[in-house]
């Protein structure tokens, strides 16, 4: 069975590298299919499963998601490109980094905000490295220790039986990974602290008025 993946950063794609090299041999084959992730909340319909950002379950109620696999991260920040803070740049509206940034940040200047994937003629961008101003101590400030959950791998099309068949291979895959020290214990299974993680994202996001009511995501 081959299933197409969509994905928009490759950091995302670090968890399932075993897969990708075929290192793994199953009999469910994953496809990678780079999207743009301004593009990816019209593509859901089309594509298998995808590493999908944590807003937009605000647009598609009906997403079963597998805690799997998911893109984690420790670290965030805002990276000052200039000395200057009136172009922030961003990949998508709808990227949870973007979210962050409004949920954990009282900034009220006015910011031209610029979409664009490679971000190179801004002021300020979101970096997960060599940042000067850390989103993370805020979101530790509001959530404790818990990790932060940037995309999960979750699907409109398949049912909770073929997800998981996907679920088995995937933690396999990521399990290699986290042996390998490429990404976190949260990655290979969110477990109780990633699941609160994705939970605090959500009151955050209620609290801050970017939210109509509060989302608990379907996690299988």
């Amino acid at each position: 069975m081959r299933l197409r993946l969509g994905y928009a950063n490759e950091k995302e794609l670090e968890v399932i590298g075993p897969l990708l090299s075929n290192e793994i041999n199953r009999s469910v084959e994953l496809e990678p299919i780079r999207v743009k992730e301004d593009e990816l909340k019209f593509k859901l319909k089309e594509l298998d499963l995808a590493f999908i950002p944590l807003p937009l379950t605000l647009f598609y109620e009906n997403i079963r998601f597998i805690s799997n696999g998911a893109f984690v991260t420790t670290k965030i920040g805002l990276k000052v490109t200039n000395n200057r803070f009136d172009r922030l740049c961003i990949s998508s509206s709808n990227s949870t980094e973007y979210y962050l940034f409004k949920i954990l940040t009282n900034y009220k200047n006015p910011i031209e905000i610029v979409r664009s994937e490679s971000c190179t003629s801004t002021d300020v961008l979101i970096s997960y490295e060599d940042y000067n101003i850390s989103l993370d101590e805020l979101w530790r400030k509001n959530c404790g220790d818990l990790p932060i959950v940037i995309s999960l791998i979750g699907s409109l099309l398949l049912d909770e039986q073929t997800l998981s068949k996907v679920k088995v291979i995937i933690r396999e895959a990521a399990s290699l990974q986290e042996s390998r020290r490429k990404v976190s214990q949260y990655s290979k299974e969110l477990g109780l602290k990633g699941r609160q993680a994705v939970e605090c994202f959500f009151q955050l996001c209620l609290k801050k008025g970017l939210c109509r009511s509060m989302i608990s995501p379907q996690i299988l």
